[in-house]
């Protein structure tokens, strides 16, 4: 498999500050315990492990309410993210049900660390396979799903994720494209071409600062600029672009482009775009505060 030199340097977590060792649960239990207003910790067991995850479910939520899977960075979890991202916030606005999962942790190849991580299309290339194989996290999210199932509507289920996380959203659109109807992430993505069964909306952004993107540039750039010519023609971000190009079969030449105070985004095709790709000016590493509220806004114009 081809991959995309965009995204081939090892992730650096999102910092974020220290989450106290137990989360406040308004219920707690395995699936399927039944859920309730707020906080709902829960397990599953799934492929061997005991696997864990949060859902937020807002006291504004109806029946049959849209779903949002929230996938950390490397180190992260659900807790976390679940504290920091946003989307408790945004389903509080909406009405939408946020699911926060916890991945698996997993030795570097490159430090020796055991760190969390979701099973992406790259991961067997970062870590000590022998020690612990990649799990079946898609797996896992069907779990999940299932588990959900009385509370969604099935024709609204997305994803987001940074980093690793983000990596795992874009395979879920790729191994699930007739499950999510849109994922949105940030500071990762597709290494690779695939050939899904559906073609699934995706909102891509990255950091103008991000050094995992700036140490891989050829030509090297002190900064991604707000320029969507130079983007769309620089040849290691128009190597990433066409990797997603390829695998959503859009044509490279039927784009939009548009210009804000802190942003630049690419549209294929320029209405109605199925794949967005925006720059967010003097942004590192990190999940954008912005991205929940944007995001959300992508995915409410996609249902199956």
């Amino acid at each position: 498999m081809k991959l995309s030199p965009l995204l081939i340097a090892p992730a650096i977590a999102l910092a974020l500050p220290a989450v106290a060792s137990a989360q406040q649960c308004d219920t707690a239990g395995p699936a399927p315990t039944a859920y309730a207003t707020g906080v709902n910790c829960r397990t599953l067991e799934h492929d061997g492990e005991r696997r864990r995850y949060l859902v937020y479910v807002p006291a504004n939520a109806r029946p049959e309410a849209p779903l949002v899977f929230m996938f950390h960075g490397s180190s992260g979890t659900g807790e976390q993210f679940l504290n920091h991202s946003g989307w408790r916030e945004q389903a509080d606005a909406t009405g939408l049900i946020a699911v926060f999962p916890t991945g698996l942790r997993y030795r570097m190849t490159d430090s020796g660390r055991l760190v969390t991580k979701w099973a992406d299309f790259d991961l067997v290339n970062d870590i000590e396979e022998d020690e612990t194989p990649p799990a079946d996290d898609v797996g896992f999210v069907d779990a999940m799903l299932a588990d959900l199932a009385p509370l969604v509507d099935e024709r609204r289920v997305y994803a987001s994720g940074f980093s690793n996380g983000a990596g795992f959203a874009a395979r879920l659109a790729v191994d699930r494209s007739e499950t999510f109807a849109a994922v949105a992430f940030s500071g990762g993505g597709l290494t690779g071409e695939h050939s899904p069964a559906r073609r699934v909306p995706t909102y891509e952004t990255i950091g103008s600062l991000d050094p995992r993107i700036l140490d891989n540039l050829d030509p090297p750039l002190p900064e991604l600029p707000l320029d969507p010519e130079v983007l769309r023609t620089h040849p290691t971000i128009a190597g990433h672009l066409g990797l997603q190009l390829a695998t959503l079969g859009l044509d490279p030449d039927l784009y939009g482009a548009a210009v804000f105070a802190d942003a630049a985004t690419l549209r294929w095709p320029a209405l109605r775009p199925l794949y967005r790709f925006t720059v967010l000016e003097g942004l590192g590493h990190a999940y954008p505060d912005r991205a929940p509220a944007e995001f959300w806004e992508f995915f409410s114009q996609h249902r199956l």
